[in-house]
C-alpha cells in the first residue's frame, strides 16, 4: 500500500501554537518533524502546544515514538475522526479528547518532507540549526566591541541618576507605567538595533519591568541575593547555583546555566560579581558582571568538560544585567536590562533569523520577570509558615 506523502502546517496563533500532521509519518518524517517541534518550542512562550493528527493515515515506530515523547511532555493532541483518535489511542494508552468545534486560528504555513521546504520559519530553523556545525571563537575585537557598549550602558545609568533624569524606563512612557503597575509584565528591546551587530558578534540588550505590590525593597533585595535558591527560583534554566561571598555591597556567585539560545541545548558555567548601591531609603540599583563563561560538553556524562573562555560554538560569550528597584505606590518597581553578547550570523541569514532571535530574548526575559515575581511569592509564603 502507497501511503501519503507527509505534510505538516504551523498555525502560529495567539492562544495556541499547533502541528497540524497529514499523510504518513515513517521513520524519516519523525526525525524531521521532532526536529522542527524542537526549532518551534522556543517560539511557543506561554501559548497551548497542540498536536492535530486527524489526517494522518499511518505511523512507523519512529513516529509512535515521537507521539508518546510529546504527549509525556504535557502536548495536546487533537483526531477529529474515529479512525485518527482510535489510531491515537492505541499509541498513547489514553483517551483523546471528541473533536473541538474550533480550529486554532493564526497563520498557518506548510511544510513538505519531499520538497524543498516552504515556509519562511523552516528557512530560520535551517539557517538556525547549520551554525552549530561550526566553532565561533570570541576575538580582541568584538571584546573591546562589548566594553565600549557596556561603558555607555553605565553611563546611561548614570544619567538617570542625576536631576532631571527618569530613573525608572517604565515611567518613560505613561502607558507603560500604567501596565506595570496593573500587573502586567514589560519587556522590549533597548532603543537601537537590537541585536546590534558589532565587530565578530551580536550584543543583545533588553529591558523589562515588574510591579511587586505590598513588597518593601529590602525585601526584594533579600531574595535577588538568596544565589543559592537560584536553581530552584529560575528552574529550568538555572541547573546549579551557588553564593561564592557575600559582603555589604559587593557579592560574588556561580552557576550552571541549561542555555537554549538558537534552539539548540548547551550548558555554560558562569561566575559573576554584583554591585549593590542605594540611593536613599527609596531607590537602589544593582551590576552584574559575568567574570567567567565557559561551555560544558557532555554536561552529566563521564567526559564531560569545559571549553577554554571565548571558544564553543559561542551562543553565550560575555553577560551583563543591571536592575533598578523604586519604592513607591504601595509596592516596588523592579527593572532588569539584560546585555549578552553572543556570536554573529552570517549576513545571508539576518533578515531571516534577527526576528527570531528578537522573540527568544523577549519571551526569556519575559521568563525571567515573571519568575522572579514568584520567587518573592514564594519566599514570603515559606516565611508565613
Amino acid at each position: 500500500m502507497k501511503h501519503q506523502q507527509l505534510d505538516y502546517y504551523i498555525h502560529d496563533g495567539p492562544a495556541v501554537f499547533s502541528f497540524e500532521l497529514k499523510g504518513f509519518i515513517n521513520d524519516e518524517g519523525a526525525r524531521g518533524l521532532d526536529q522542527a517541534w524542537r526549532t518551534a518550542s522556543s517560539l511557543i512562550g506561554d501559548r497551548s502546544p497542540i498536536i492535530d493528527i486527524t489526517f494522518v493515515t499511518a505511523v512507523e515506530e519512529g513516529g509512535r515514538q515521537l507521539l508518546i515523547d510529546w504527549h509525556q511532555t504535557g502536548v495536546q493532541f487533537v483526531a477529529n475522526s474515529k479512525a485518527s483518535r482510535a489510531m491515537a489511542e492505541s499509541i498513547l494508552g489514553v483517551p483523546v479528547p471528541a473533536p473541538e468545534t474550533t480550529r486554532p486560528t493564526g497563520v498557518p504555513f506548510r511544510l513538505n518532507f519531499s520538497k524543498p521546504a516552504a515556509g519562511w520559519r523552516f528557512a530560520i530553523a535551517a539557517l538556525l540549526f547549520a551554525l552549530p556545525a561550526t566553532a565561533a571563537n570570541l576575538k580582541t575585537e568584538t571584546v573591546a566591541a562589548w566594553n565600549d557598549y557596556l561603558n555607555t550602558a553605565q553611563a546611561n545609568l548614570q544619567q538617570r541618576m542625576t536631576p532631571g533624569g527618569c530613573f525608572l524606563w517604565a515611567f518613560e512612557d505613561p502607558d507603560r507605567a500604567a501596565k506595570v503597575h496593573s500587573g502586567e509584565i514589560i519587556a522590549a528591546p533597548a532603543p537601537g538595533p537590537n541585536p546590534k551587530n558589532v565587530p565578530g558578534g551580536l550584543i543583545h540588550h533588553w529591558v523589562g519591568a515588574i510591579f511587586l505590590p505590598g513588597l518593601r525593597i529590602e525585601r526584594v533585595a533579600e531574595v535577588t541575593r538568596d544565589y543559592d535558591r537560584y536553581k530552584e527560583y529560575y528552574q529550568p534554566a538555572v541547573i546549579q547555583s551557588a553564593s561564592v561571598a557575600r559582603g555589604d555591597a559587593n557579592d560574588r556567585f556561580s552557576m550552571q546555566l541549561m542555555n537554549r539560545a538558537f534552539f539548540v541545548k548547551s550548558a555554560l558555567d558562569t561566575d559573576y560579581q554584583a554591585t549593590y548601591v542605594h540611593l536613599g531609603g527609596n531607590r537602589m540599583y544593582s551590576i552584574s558582571r559575568a567574570t567567567r563563561v565557559q561551555e560544558i560538553e557532555h554536561l552529566g556524562e563521564p567526559g564531560e568538560y569545559r571549553l577554554p573562555e571565548g571558544e564553543g560554538r559561542g551562543y553565550v560569550w560575555k553577560l551583563f544585567s543591571i536592575a533598578r528597584l523604586e519604592q513607591r505606590d504601595g509596592g516596588v518597581y523592579f527593572e532588569l536590562e539584560a546585555i549578552a553578547l553572543s556570536r554573529e550570523i552570517p549576513p545571508a541569514a539576518r533578515l531571516f533569523v534577527d526576528p527570531i532571535v528578537r522573540r527568544v530574548s523577549r519571551n526569556s526575559m519575559l521568563i525571567s520577570l515573571r519568575q522572579t515575581r514568584e520567587a518573592l511569592r514564594g519566599y514570603d509564603a515559606s516565611v508565613a509558615r
